[in-house]
């Protein structure tokens, strides 16, 4: 065998291996946050079930931690900058992925890495574009509320 072909085959397959680990990491990450999210969830139903009466919970909110509670849910919802920027992020590590499983495939059309490739490249795009779109509408919603 060609030695030159048989190290473009050993690239391609560290290629496809670093591929996988990349995506195994990113399931095991989205699987993370997921699992923190409801820990979260779970947690602000118990703080909330605490309360036994609507006075007591406008108590806690006039207090600086109740105040402190209500503006972690704020900065959340109101900013939308991280979420466009974790969807920027998600879209070129897909990218980045999907180009990996295409150079795996050898110009290969009907093999499977070809077809994870398209797939990661695919949703890659979808998340920049969901990404470019909230950043507008963002925008726009931005200057129509100063107005």
């Amino acid at each position: 065998m060609d030695p030159t072909l048989q190290k473009a085959g050993m690239v391609q397959e560290w290629i496809l291996m670093l591929g996988f680990i990349v995506m195994i990491a990113w399931i095991l990450y989205i699987v993370t946050v997921a699992i923190r999210r409801k820990q979260q969830s779970t947690m602000q139903k118990a703080l909330l079930e605490k309360f036994s009466s609507a006075q007591d919970f406008a108590e806690f909110m006039q207090s600086p931690a109740g105040q402190k509670y209500v503006m972690s849910f704020t900065d959340a919802m109101a900013s939308p900058r991280n979420s466009i920027l974790k969807s920027v992020q998600i879209g070129i590590v897909l990218m980045f992925v999907g180009a990996g499983f295409f150079s795996a495939a050898r110009g290969n059309a009907e093999g499977l890495a070809f077809i994870f490739g398209n797939g990661f490249v695919c949703v890659g795009f979808g998340f920049l574009i969901s990404a470019l779109v909230s950043y507008f509408i963002s925008r726009k919603l931005d200057s129509k509320s100063k107005e």
